[in-house]
């Protein structure tokens, strides 16, 4: 199975844009003062950096097709399930219990829960089950950004259960898929864009499939045309189209991580790739540990009254390091362990 090294880099500033665009996003919900925090180094990630999110489903597109579409890769829907829950699962439990202890926390101390605040038994069972992002939900609860994980989860379970398919017709079927996704979304067809229950919250689950599916086009496209001089130069014209004419989205991700694909060919010191495979294995409990390193400060600096200490740039220095401190301690010695453990018991 080929190995994309320049993934795993997009992978880690993807999650890092992510964690910072949620430092900022936080002074505006917790209405603390404003956020001057390496501002001039990361106003426009603060303002959008949540666009990052939407690399990761292209990513996975990807990384997915380069397990599953090997001609000798037969992996039945148990042990797919089981992989998907081995890797996913644990973590989420352990940052969904960690964020309910805090929570609580603050309820006690201060009358009131703090960042994302439905956080009652109906949003848990939402979140147990990872139910989110299909607006079931009143509004933001527990470790909200896990929602976008759910999502993910259910557009794995569409592609696996399209794989013979795509196996059978490569780049054909997948352009037939991304077609029929865009007449879903265009047509609104099937209305998969539900308005929550409060008529305030939307999912773009379609838009995330048809990233999802772009990322496989990438994958066959990559393949076939490897060792084409050809490939990077449509590559670059396309990005470079797409932001002339604002395709942000549809265009210029795929674009980009396009080009991540082809720092492979650049980055031929197994040294520096060692780096990138590290820094991509911290991805997803970057994403999940976020939240918690930020509310675990956010308390401890209440209890102390000393609130305005995350006004200082060293406030957001100590976030990102104990953010990412946790995140390789988990990796190594919680997800990675506890992983190999679930697919030894349960898989065939």
């Amino acid at each position: 199975m080929k190995k994309f090294y320049g993934l795993e880099l997009l992978r880690f500033l993807a999650s890092l844009c992510i964690v910072i665009f949620h430092w900022g996003f936080s002074f505006a919900v917790l209405d603390l003062a404003e956020n001057k925090t390496f501002n001039n180094v990361f106003e426009k990630l603060y303002l959008h950096g949540g666009v990052a999110v939407s690399i990761f489903f292209v990513i996975s597109g990807i990384v997915f097709s380069n397990i599953y579409l090997d001609e000798k890769n037969n992996s039945s829907f148990r042990n797919f399930f089981v992989k998907r829950f081995a890797r996913l699962y644990p973590l989420h439990i352990l940052t969904l219990f960690l964020i309910i202890v805090v929570q609580f926390l603050f309820l006690k101390n201060f009358g009131s829960y703090q960042l994302y605040a439905d956080n009652d038994f109906y949003h848990f069972i939402l979140n147990i089950f990872f139910l989110l992002g299909f607006g079931l939900e009143d509004g933001k609860s527990f470790n909200q950004p896990v929602w976008t994980v759910a999502l993910e989860i259910y557009i794995y379970f569409i592609f696996f259960f399209l794989i013979t398919f795509i196996k059978k017709y490569q780049i054909s079927s997948v352009i037939l898929v991304y077609l029929l996704i865009l007449l879903i979304d265009k047509t609104n067809f099937i209305n998969l864009n539900f308005k929550g229950r409060n008529l305030s919250y939307a999912t773009p689950f379609i838009d995330f499939a048809r990233l999802f599916f772009s990322g496989v086009f990438i994958f066959l496209i990559e393949k076939r045309f490897r060792n084409s001089k050809y490939l990077l130069i449509v590559t670059i014209s396309l990005f470079v189209f797409s932001i002339i004419g604002k395709f942000y989205f549809f265009i210029c991700l795929p674009s980009i991580v396009m080009l991540f694909v082809l720092l492979d060919k650049i980055t031929t010191s197994m040294q520096i790739r060692k780096v990138f495979e590290i820094l991509g294995s911290l991805t997803y409990a970057m994403y999940l540990i976020h939240t918690v390193s930020f509310l675990y400060l956010l308390f401890i600096l209440k209890i102390f009254d000393g609130v305005s200490f995350f006004s200082s740039n060293y406030s957001f220095i100590l976030y990102m390091i104990v953010t990412i401190l946790l995140s390789l301690l988990s990796f190594n010695y919680f997800e990675k362990p506890l992983n190999l453990k679930i697919r030894k018991k349960l898989t065939k």
